[in-house]
């Protein structure tokens, strides 16, 4: 219980961090998603489910700060988080690559669903313009951010898995071949 409080304020903040901090960091009108940074590294660090649970809040929090349909960012969101999830335990929580590349992805088919949900549709199809000066500069950007953000949010991943094992009492191994000696 106390993990999923950790995260909705976690959200909280982050969305506090895309409606504030986000315009005044912003290079040339373009302002990095850190909401769609949440559901790829907790899908990473913590499976499906956790992906998927951080995912759809962001989504729902995103969605108030934005004016488009409402439930299309949580839905975008909650495939991020858990298609994240699929690469947990594959690979070792330390290679920030896997999720930076994941964000690069996730942030990419999120721009350009809401490209064909807000301007295709509408029988505006200079796709090409608006991936390279829209999507992209914001994918990249985002990218950079995840980078600066991955190690503390590992970091606070780690407490909280601490503080876990701690409340249920579970001692696991820790390597040692010659636990019954």
């Amino acid at each position: 219980m106390k993990r999923k409080i950790t995260e909705l304020v976690l959200i909280l903040v982050f969305y506090l961090l895309q409606v504030s901090i986000g315009r005044v960091i912003a290079i040339g009108g373009i302002v990095p998603n850190f909401l769609i940074i949440l559901p790829v590294v907790f899908g990473f660090l913590n499976g499906r489910n956790e992906g998927m649970f951080v995912g759809f809040f962001s989504g729902v929090m995103y969605d108030l700060y934005s004016t488009n349909l409402f439930g299309f960012s949580a839905l975008v969101f909650i495939y991020a988080g858990f298609i994240a999830g699929f690469f947990y335990e594959k690979y070792e929580k330390y290679e920030i690559l896997i999720p930076v590349a994941m964000v690069f992805v996730s942030d990419f088919i999120y721009g350009f669903l809401g490209y064909i949900g807000n301007f295709l549709l509408h029988n505006r199809l200079n796709a090409g313009f608006f991936i390279s000066r829209i999507i992209m500069p914001e994918v990249v950007y985002t990218c950079i951010c995840t980078f600066i953000l991955y190690k503390g949010l590992e970091y606070l991943n780690d407490k909280l898995n601490i503080v876990n094992k701690k409340k249920r009492g579970v001692n696991y191994d820790e390597g040692n071949i010659w636990l019954y000696t």
